[in-house]
């Protein structure tokens, strides 16, 4: 499997776990209170998730988008698409602070440190891992994936060779704790709602970095069905033991402490990391929808809103935040079956665009490498491609060459530096030089010893 697929994934992941499923209370809330039935949410979810996430990303591929705004202008009315961004905007911010504070509180009842501290660490991560490109942000964000894998599942096998009670008690005892949703679909798409109306700003920030969008759909898919494996091993995990965890506001937490105190630890480590996970998926998207692509607006936002989100967290938003969760929870619906929708409609569209992309991707790769040759059917293949693309023929040729780039140096081929060439005469596509600037750091070495081809 392609290594930026599996990254897109893990990161995916990251990005819509959350806190709450670390800890195992929203398992038992939106799956284990319905009962053997809940195994049917467990499955609805599952599959809503491996669509939407397939859709978000590869639309956000599809746009190369900057933020969440780039995708619902395109797809959406004016008034559809200002209303969404609002909400979300609302939701990053919002849900930004309430992490700080969560980030404090973990090590406060964990540790007993002040909670300030926490608050202050998530704050100083979110700044620091801020600074740096989205890739290596998404990289981040899906290496702490694996450990709540690895967590999930060791709790998932001591829970399974523990058994006390017959499936009808245990059945018995998951609806006698139940559920405030009314059933387990709505329950489902409720869970699913919440979890992607959060993580769908930064997913389609992630995305819109990934050119070509059957790798950033696969991630998407991939993503969507590594969390819904998970939760269907957590919540049978969490089912079986309902007589031990079903009051525990930390049920994961408990039953990794039954196999070793130690993993509690490293449980309480986890749950802080989804939260940053959370946290830094809120600012770093929010920052990138108000710095309009600016590197240096973008930073100054992030510090800013991260320092106010550490001043407001010590404030109580209960009441706030209890209102803002159920317009979260229906604004995320109608988003969810907005973006699926259009991706639907749009599918042969993203695949042509996908094709177009590949033929850019190879043509640069012969105009580049110094032991091909490229031809005028390589040039005219180019030009054509470019032309025909939905993107602005600039963006999507300078983006195209210093991913090019980028993938040689990592293969070590050897190639002629872009500067060498002359692209308006190549492609009819004039390239300032600011629109290449990073594509290679050191151009001398790679510079060409005899005239370009």
């Amino acid at each position: 499997m392609n290594r930026k697929v599996i990254t897109v994934a893990l990161a995916f992941v990251g990005l819509v776990v959350g806190a709450g499923f670390a800890s195992g209370k929203e398992i038992i809330q939106y799956f284990v209170g319905f009962g053997i039935h809940g195994m049917w949410a467990v499955l609805l979810t599952l599959a809503i998730l491996a669509i939407a996430g397939y859709a978000i990303l590869q639309l956000a591929s599809f746009f190369l988008a900057n933020d969440h705004n780039s995708v619902l202008s395109e797809i959406s009315s004016p008034i559809t698409s200002r209303t969404f961004d609002v909400l979300i905007t609302l939701t990053l911010f919002s849900m930004g602070f309430v992490m700080i504070a969560g980030g404090g509180t973990t090590l406060n009842q964990q540790f007993g440190l002040p909670v300030w501290i926490g608050s202050a660490v998530i704050t100083l991560l979110v700044i620091l891992v801020g600074m740096l490109d989205v890739d290596r942000v998404t990289a981040i964000i899906g290496a702490i994936t694996p450990f709540v894998i690895v967590l999930i599942g060791g709790a998932a096998i001591w829970a399974f060779t523990h058994i006390d009670y017959p499936l009808a008690e245990l059945n018995t005892m998951a609806l006698d704790i139940g559920s405030t949703l009314p059933n387990w679909w709505i329950s489902s798409t409720n869970y699913v709602a919440l979890a992607l109306a959060m993580a769908v700003s930064m997913s389609i920030v992630m995305g819109g970095q990934i050119r070509d969008p059957k790798i950033a759909g696969k991630g998407g898919m991939y993503g969507g069905l590594i969390f819904g494996l998970l939760i269907l091993v957590s919540a049978a995990a969490l089912f079986v033991q309902i007589d031990k965890v079903g009051t525990s506001d930390m049920p994961n937490l408990m039953l990794l402490n039954q196999i070793h105190p130690a993993l509690g630890v490293v449980m309480a480590f986890v749950v802080f990391g989804m939260i940053f996970n959370t946290a830094i998926g809120m600012y770093y998207a929010l920052a990138s929808r108000f710095s309009g692509g600016n590197p240096k607006r973008f930073k100054i936002l992030l510090i800013s809103m991260a320092l106010v989100g550490f001043a407001i967290s010590f404030v109580g938003f209960t009441t706030f935040v209890n209102y803002l969760y159920p317009v979260i929870g229906y604004m995320g619906m109608l988003l969810i079956l907005l973006l699926v929708v259009n991706w639907f409609r749009s599918r042969h569209e993203i695949h042509e665009e996908s094709q177009r992309r590949q033929t850019i991707r190879t043509m640069l790769r012969h105009l580049l490498r110094r032991d091909k040759k490229f031809t005028d059917t390589h040039a005219d293949k180019l030009a054509e491609a470019i032309e025909e693309s939905h993107i602005e023929n600039e963006d999507l040729q300078a983006g195209s060459v210093i991913a090019v780039v980028e993938e040689l140096e990592a293969e070590g081929i050897a190639y002629d530096h872009p500067s060498s060439f002359d692209f308006e005469e190549i492609t009819n596509v004039e390239l300032e030089d600011s629109a290449l600037e990073g594509c290679c750091d050191d151009p001398d070495a790679q510079a060409p010893e005899e005239p370009a081809k």
